[in-house]
């Protein structure tokens, strides 16, 4: 009975972190298009997208058995592990992804300002994407609990 508590707690804080990533997503949007070459806010808005992908992260690795990983390092290699482990996690090229928008909404965007508003556009997309494949991702895997570690 205490682990169906936990795993109600568990499911509850999982849908909670997407919903906040679809959030950042929705206001790094709205962020977007208010854009009027104010660099501080395109940085602001690159930072948001870089958010939803790594809460993102956490909850695909928090519900699939692993653990929220407390670095970039340890999202890389558990991203690894669940590859290996489980093969339509590879297929959606996940730990790729990750690092691709971690240089350029985080790296580029945030830090060196560096990316043009359409260049931010584009990553917000693909940052939107790498969502939406998570969230398909955990869902298949809790229909088939086939895959875990």
């Amino acid at each position: 009975m205490g682990g169906s508590k936990d795993q109600c707690f568990n499911q509850h804080l999982a849908t909670s972190a997407l919903e906040e990533a679809k959030k950042a997503l929705e206001l790094a949007n709205e962020e977007l298009k208010s854009f009027r070459g104010e660099t501080l806010k395109l940085r602001d808005t690159c930072e948001k997208g870089w958010l939803a992908v790594l809460l993102a992260t956490d909850v695909l690795l928090a519900e699939l058995s692993f653990r929220k990983p407390e670095s970039y390092a340890e999202r890389r290699i558990l991203l690894r592990e669940l590859e290996r482990k489980m093969p339509k996690a590879a297929e959606f090229s996940l730990r790729d992804r990750l690092g691709a928008r971690g240089y350029y909404l985080h790296i580029l965007g945030y830090h060196e300002g560096s990316l043009r508003e359409e260049e931010a556009a584009e990553e917000l997309e693909k940052a939107r994407k790498y969502v939406e494949d998570v969230e398909k991702l955990i869902k298949e895997a809790k229909q088939k609990e086939t895959w875990r570690a």
